[in-house]
């Protein structure tokens, strides 16, 4: 018995050693960056990451960037990017890889977007990995209810949990202020928020220059954060105009094939109502005078509860000539636009249909003069009908 006593208290003695070396191992790379900013929200996470390190790298800093969207890359600080490289599901403690793999690139800044949905994931991923100076949180939505709901409110407690300790907040949104003023006041950081007067500073002009769509917010919300660390607005903007778009951002790709002519408005990663809303509303002030609208909605099996949410918003929209079902688990949202949907709308059911295919019934099915928006979800078929459609582009936007 002593003997297995004296073994035990040996194992957990080298544990406790090498949780301790590793503790303060990590603890000395984070003091290698002179700033470290954790970016969280519902939506344009990280669209707001890639701003970030662009205005940033303006300054002469060589700045470090991660993103978990789309397509989880890896921002060098010369704007080169690399895919997050995985073995099995995305952990949390990848953050701790990449924040050596920053060090070793010399980088004194890091902007990193939570990859955390559950409350306890998100506090350790600020409190225990990357304790950042500056959290910038983008927006609260309906969305990821399934882990971090039931309701809204419940979002917002659970974006709360990564807030800094003594540190800043960059606030994008209004929204629940007081659930989000009571986890700072109990954190002693202060907030900083992005007020309607700085988004509306964001020019028309300023907007135009950008490669892809662009949220005026997002712009803003970097610039923000630049403007904290000292870097003036008209260097930070040049430098994200000359930045590369996240692979799930707002793209149109017009579109002259047979006839048609068309634009393909790829929005599939704004996966909540709210968003989606407004982009259907931009969309149609800017391209519904001369051209008829149309929805693509891309659905996943494992998203059900996301399906439905966006089946009974886009039952309430008008001034679309059809929409056209495509993914898997097509039948629940079919069966919530059926029900929803006023009486005549015109729904297409092309369940597990390939791209080809896709390509060619839409083709059949729209005017000559046309507008397509892309929605749902761009995880799957999304992302590759996204770049499907990309390359038949003979105009780039």
């Amino acid at each position: 018995m002593k003997s297995n006593a004296l073994l035990f208290f040996l194992i957990l003695s080298v544990l406790l050693f090498y949780y301790f070396l590793e503790l303060l191992l990590h603890r000395l790379t984070l003091s290698g960056f002179r700033n470290r900013i954790h970016v969280n929200g519902t939506r344009g996470k990280s669209s707001v990451t890639r701003l970030i390190r662009a205005g940033l790298s303006a300054s002469g800093e060589r700045v470090f960037a991660k993103t978990t969207g789309t397509l989880a890359r890896m921002i060098y600080p010369d704007g080169s990017e690399k895919t997050v490289p995985r073995w099995g599901k995305p952990s949390i403690l990848e953050q701790i890889s990449i924040l050596k793999t920053a060090r070793k690139e010399k980088a004194t800044t890091i902007v990193m977007e939570c990859m955390a949905l559950e409350p306890r994931y998100q506090w350790a991923s600020e409190g225990m990995i990357l304790r950042s100076h500056i959290g910038v949180l983008t927006n609260i939505r309906e969305d990821h209810l399934d882990v971090m709901g039931p309701t809204v409110e419940d979002v917002a407690r659970t974006l709360a949990s990564f807030i800094p300790v003594k540190g800043k907040l960059i606030l994008g949104e209004e929204k629940f202020s007081s659930i989000i003023k009571q986890a700072c006041s109990e954190r002693k950081t202060e907030i900083i928020p992005l007020t309607k007067e700085l988004s509306r500073e964001v020019t028309e002009e300023e907007l135009s220059k950008f490669s892809y769509w662009e949220h005026k917010e997002n712009i803003a919300l970097a610039l923000l954060v630049c403007k904290e660390l000292g870097v003036e607005r008209k260097e930070a903007l040049q430098a994200m105009w000359n930045s590369e778009p996240d692979p799930g951002a707002l793209t149109v790709s017009p579109i002259h094939f047979f006839g048609k002519d068309i634009l393909y408005i790829n929005a599939m990663a704004a996966n909540d109502s709210e968003s989606t809303r407004s982009i259907w509303q931009e969309s149609k002030k800017r391209y519904s005078e001369n051209r008829t609208g149309y929805l693509l909605f891309n659905c996943r099996e494992d998203r059900l509860d996301r399906s439905k949410l966006m089946a009974e918003e886009i039952a309430s929209w008008q001034d679309y000539e059809s929409i056209f079902l495509i993914g898997t688990g097509t039948k629940y949202a079919l069966h919530s636009l059926k029900k929803e949907c006023r009486i005549g709308t015109k729904i297409f059911n092309w369940e597990d249909t390939n791209l080809d295919l896709i390509f060619e019934s839409l083709i059949a099915q729209i005017k000559p003069n046309s507008f397509i928006l892309g929605i749902g979800n761009i995880a799957g078929l999304g992302l590759e009908l996204g770049q499907y459609l990309k390359n038949r582009s003979q105009i780039k936007t």
